[in-house]
């Protein structure tokens, strides 16, 4: 008589055999947009280290085009999904704190790298409080302010790569660029404040 551990890993042995990925919801076209954005960040990292300043441009626009298109064709056609709220955020964290953390080097006079660490840790302590809060079940979704710094994170990163593509002879942009920075770094900041006191509760309940 085959043991109760023998027919449970024949139970999930089936079920992973009988799993059909073309009918699942998590790959519905939201998602295979998130996961192009994965591609188009890869694309973005590769092209960003060998200075093709504007092919690393057209990806990241690309990206950030799909991260915009497929939060709306979510919400407008009903297909938000648990893999779609994990992998979102993953790929725009990746993509925003990989595209700072590469530009220094190349504009390591206009970004001060504790800007960046700024910018990074305050993703980690998100997420960190993200994971928590959602396992006590309170809803962790994204706030205006979250909204807000997402925008402004790639609208900078954008303008640095149109610099370093056409503009490096005007000072103008360059002043900009510097303005932009200080900016983001307020908006993380004020951003992440938010996220932990909408939080407060959930952590300080023990």
């Amino acid at each position: 008589m085959p043991s109760q551990t023998s027919r449970g890993t024949q139970g999930k042995a089936g079920y992973m055999e009988s799993f059909d990925y073309s009918k699942c919801t998590a790959f519905n076209l939201p998602n295979r947009l998130t996961l192009l954005r994965l591609l188009l960040a890869i694309v973005f990292f590769v092209f960003l280290s060998y200075r093709y300043y504007n092919v690393a441009l057209g990806a990241f626009l690309f990206a950030w085009l799909t991260d915009w298109l497929d939060g709306y064709l979510a919400r407008k056609k009903g297909l938000l999904t648990d893999f779609g709220r994990i992998a979102d955020p993953f790929v725009d964290k990746i993509i925003v704190c990989g595209g700072f953390i590469l530009l220094i080097q190349h504009a390591h006079d206009i970004i001060p790298p504790w800007m960046v660490v700024v910018i990074v840790a305050r993703e980690f302590l998100v997420n960190s409080i993200r994971s928590f809060s959602e396992s006590r079940g309170v809803e962790f979704g994204a706030t205006i302010w979250g909204k807000a710094k997402m925008f402004v994170q790639s609208f900078t990163i954008s303008l640095i790569l149109i610099f370093f593509a056409h503009l490096k002879h005007l000072v103008v942009i360059k002043q900009g660029i510097v303005f932009m920075l200080w900016l983001t770094v307020v908006i993380t900041v004020v951003s992440g404040i938010k996220y932990v006191v909408k939080a407060g509760p959930a952590i300080l309940a023990k």
